[in-house]
This record gives C-alpha cells, sequence and structure tokens, in this order.
C-alpha cells in the first residue's frame, strides 16, 4: 500500500474526528469535511466505558478525556417511587481505567478537533460531496465547493442520515424507526450525585448523569410512535409532563423534574437503527460509525463503536498489506463484534419499555432488583473485550 496514505473523512462528529486523529498518527494525510459551518453536534453528553477508554488511550486522548470528564463507578437502579432496587458496578479499573467517564459532547468534539488539527489533519466546513469517481489507483472527489481532489480511501462518518451509504450502498439501508424517543437536557446537578441514576417508570425511564460536581444531564426515554413535531417553545413544558407521567406524579426527582421546565436546551431525538451487512466497503469508498451501524444508546457504546471503528481501520492500514485485504481484515474484527453490541442495545430498549401496565412495572421492578445485575456484568464483559 502505497504511503503516505490521502483520506478524506465526510462528517466532524465523534467518529470522524478520532478517526482522523487515528490515520493522521500513522503518516495519512487527511482531509476532514462536514456540511456545517462549524463543530456543533445534538445533546448535552454521553459516556465511554472501559473499551472507549482503550481506543482514545491509543489515539493520544485519554488524559484530556479525563480531564473533561467525569468518572462514574457505577448505575443506581430506583423505582418510580424512590426506592433503591440495585447498584450495577461499569467493571473494574482494568488497565488503571476508571469504569466510565461522562462528559459534554461538544467538550469531547472541541477536544477532539483540536487534536486532529495538531496531527496534521485539514478541515473544510460547510462542504459536501458532489460525486466520488473511483478507479483501480483511486477515489476522485468533487465537493460542493467545486473543488475537487484524489483520495485512497474516502470514509464516510456522516451518520444516521448518512449521504455516502444513501448514494453508494443504496436506500435498503435507510433508517428504521425503532418505536422509542429520547428526551434530554442540561440541569445543575443539585443533589451532587457522584455516578448515574435510573428511575424506572411505567413505560420508560429517567436517568440522571453527572458531567461534574455542578452539572449533569437528564435522559428520558419512553416508547412514542410516530415522528410528531412540537412547538421548540413548549419542548421543556413537554418533556416535564412526560417525566412526571412516567412517574405517576412520585415526589421522587421532583427537583430535577421542576428543573426541567426552566431548561433551555432541551433536545428530542427519535430513536433510528441503521445496520448495514457485511462489507461496509464499496472499492474506496466506506462507511463507519453511525454511517453502518446506528444503535439504540442502551449499551452506552454507540460513540465508542465508532471510535473503535477508526482505531481498529487505522491499525490495519499501517500494516503491510493491499487496501482490500486491510478492508477485509477491518471486516473480519469489527462486524461480529458491533453486531453483538448493536444487537443488545435493542433488546435492552424493548425490555424497559415493556412496563407500561401495573403487572408488566411490577414484572420489570423485579427484574432490575434481581436480573439486571447479570445483564449487566454481561455488557461489562462484552466490552471488555478486545476490538
Amino acid at each position: 500500500m502505497s504511503n503516505p496514505l490521502r483520506i478524506l473523512i465526510v462528517g466532524a462528529g465523534i467518529g470522524g474526528l478520532t478517526t482522523a486523529s487515528a490515520l493522521a498518527r500513522i503518516g495519512a494525510h487527511v482531509d476532514v469535511i462536514d456540511d456545517k459551518p462549524e463543530i456543533s453536534v445534538a445533546g448535552v453528553g454521553f459516556g465511554l466505558r472501559i473499551n472507549g477508554l482503550r481506543a482514545v488511550r491509543e489515539i493520544g486522548l485519554l488524559d484530556d478525556v479525563l480531564e473533561i470528564g467525569h468518572p462514574a463507578p457505577g448505575i443506581d437502579n430506583y423505582d418510580a417511587d424512590g426506592t433503591l432496587l440495585s447498584t450495577m458496578s461499569y467493571g473494574t479499573r482494568d488497565e488503571g481505567l476508571p469504569g466510565c467517564v461522562t462528559m459534554s459532547r461538544m467538550a469531547f468534539l472541541e477536544m477532539a478537533a483540536r487534536h486532529a488539527l495538531a496531527n496534521g489533519a485539514t478541515f473544510h466546513m460547510s462542504t459536501t460531496v458532489a460525486d466520488i469517481a473511483q478507479d483501480a489507483d483511486r477515489a476522485t472527489v468533487t465537493f460542493s465547493t467545486g473543488a475537487g481532489a484524489d483520495y485512497d480511501l474516502v470514509l464516510g462518518f456522516d451518520g444516521l442520515n448518512s449521504q455516502i451509504r444513501r448514494e453508494y450502498f443504496g436506500e435498503k439501508y435507510a433508517p428504521r424507526p425503532v418505536g422509542g424517543v429520547a428526551w434530554r437536557a442540561g440541569l445543575p446537578n443539585r443533589r451532587k450525585i457522584m455516578q448515574p441514576i435510573i428511575c424506572q417508570g411505567y413505560g420508560g425511564k429517567i436517568m440522571l448523569t453527572p458531567l461534574s460536581e455542578d452539572t449533569m444531564y437528564m435522559v428520558l426515554t419512553v416508547a412514542e410512535e410516530g415522528r410528531p413535531r412540537y412547538d421548540a417553545s413548549k419542548m421543556a413544558e413537554i418533556m416535564h409532563d412526560r417525566a412526571a407521567s412516567l412517574t405517576r406524579g412520585s415526589a421522587f426527582l421532583a427537583d430535577a423534574l421542576d428543573d426541567v421546565r426552566h431548561a433551555e436546551n432541551v433536545a428530542y431525538t427519535p430513536y433510528s437503527t441503521v445496520w448495514v451487512p457485511y462489507p461496509w466497503f464499496r472499492g474506496r469508498i466506506m462507511i463507519l460509525g453511525d454511517a453502518a451501524h446506528t444503535m439504540t444508546p442502551y449499551l452506552g457504546s454507540g460513540a465508542a463503536m465508532s471510535i473503535e471503528d477508526g482505531v481498529v481501520l487505522a491499525q490495519e492500514l499501517a500494516k503491510d498489506q493491499s487496501l482490500l485485504d486491510a478492508q477485509l481484515e477491518f471486516m473480519k474484527r469489527r462486524l461480529p463484534r458491533v453486531r453483538a453490541v448493536h444487537e443488545r442495545s435493542i433488546e435492552s430498549m424493548l425490555e424497559e419499555f415493556d412496563s407500561v401496565t401495573d403487572e408488566t412495572y411490577r414484572a420489570r421492578i423485579d427484574h432490575l432488583r434481581h436480573d439486571e445485575p447479570i445483564a449487566n456484568e454481561y455488557a461489562n464483559r462484552l466490552l471488555r473485550m478486545p476490538y
């Protein structure tokens, strides 16, 4: 394989930015484009468990992640009335790493962009792909700006609604709604919680995750069919009412629910998934991260899977092998692992939503008290496996 490789990354999200650093560190010339005028992200916070922390360590980002993030040893599960059901660990401190670190999405993106630039990547914002023509030697890309360039590889890290997937893999892999939605808001951490807490309600859950001693974010997940549009000025009140309905007016978390009424950053996201079967490449065009395997956030590993994709691809491209062999070895390593996490994330969501009636709610509470800690340990061991 010729060196240095010229690689285009489409999408300046978590996966695209971390992959830019991973590839630049093996000597590749990396260009990153994004359709937005500046780096931005929907949502408030996210977490990296042991696998994600290993991946960012490999590309030199671990110290910064630990600096901007908040270590979270586990999760406390409560019922709607505030009774503690179980405490689940994120696992042992493998290799001296925390089990999980939670952080602001925007803070992570800004940090990852700085590292990519420092490693030599070049950014072109407000830019999309107009056309890709490829042959045995190169992929020739024409941009929306009218400019063009030749690349050895084009990587679509352009997310759930990926242009690259749609145009070069087909409409049959379009996102599929899975019947759930998430409401998110950044809130003051009045309780000074040090690790996430989950309140199982009737038909969904409320999760509070600390970002620091003073800030946290709430995620409210419920089953909701269709894709309704809501008045932006009423989002905070709607989120509050959804949460209050889940707890049937319980006083537990009432302080946090009251803060939701005054939140200015409420985000509403209907859940959809994407699964593109083998292979995730068409010649010199590849899709990775959410473009290939959008999952529900129920194992907290959607972002980590995207970061892992970039790390593994860089490892294979650094070896003395052809591009095709690198792509095949990448797929051999990634497909079984990502499929297992993808499937388990959907199963976890459906189990949570099956709690609307009194009977199914009691069954869900019994599961959280006795069986969920074992299911969580399975997830810990799955994520700790080598990627």
